[in-house]
């Protein structure tokens, strides 16, 4: 339940979501799977930035 508090989580959230909700209904049935790419990029997105605030405090 942590993630809830996470600012950056729900910052990066409604985007992401728009996108991925966006590609599911436009794109035709056999592309609908590069909607993970974007969920995929989302986990990265907000790894690296958790990781760099961390380290940004930790100097």
């Amino acid at each position: 339940m942590k993630h809830f508090k996470n600012k950056r989580y729900w910052i990066l959230m409604p985007p992401f979501f728009i996108v991925t909700a966006s590609i599911l209904l436009f794109l035709p049935g056999k592309y609908s799977d590069y909607a993970m790419v974007t969920i995929i990029v989302y986990f990265i997105t907000l790894t690296i930035w958790d990781y760099s605030a961390r380290r940004k405090v930790q100097k």
